[in-house]
């Protein structure tokens, strides 16, 4: 049982998205993507403990960065689209999310990437990923800011 377990686990990363891979054409075209700018897309829910720490550090975050050169895209896949929408009106009433939100109840762009827990995000550029950040991060805000110096 173990074994089936770990298969099916590196199994399932084999057809996720990873560092250097480039993004189908048409999740590019629904997301919005150009070239030459890098997005930050952040895949989170109103159930994940950790994402509801993250979005009010990518929200401060995306009030300093130059949109002409990033955009940070919010893809909440809530199956229940209504307490998705929900868990962002109550955030932008706190001021903790001020950037675009895609709502994905069917799972179509999440089953796109595969990422492997939540929160994750991706930095896309020129269709490209260029880096992955999963899981709950200390100073998330602070990390971002850094990579995205990097790769300026």
């Amino acid at each position: 049982m173990k074994t089936a377990i770990v298969s099916f686990f590196l199994l399932t990363n084999l057809i996720a998205y990873d560092k250097g891979d480039l993004i189908d054409d048409s999740v590019a075209s629904y997301l919005g993507c150009t070239e030459n700018k890098i997005y930050v897309i952040d895949f989170f829910a109103s159930w994940c403990g950790s994402c509801k720490k993250e979005l009010p550090l990518l929200s401060k975050v995306n009030a300093v960065i130059d949109p002409n050169k990033v955009e940070i895209i919010g893809i909440d896949v809530d199956k229940d689209i209504n307490a998705g929408r929900e868990f962002q009106k109550s955030l932008k009433g706190e001021n903790k999310l001020n950037f675009r939100v895609i709502n994905d109840p069917q799972n179509l762009i999440i089953s796109e990437f595969s990422p492997i827990g939540m929160p994750t995000l991706y930095y896309v550029k020129n269709k490209k990923i260029v880096g992955i950040v999963t899981g709950a991060v200390a100073n998330i805000d602070e990390k971002i800011i850094t990579d995205l110096k990097e790769m300026e």
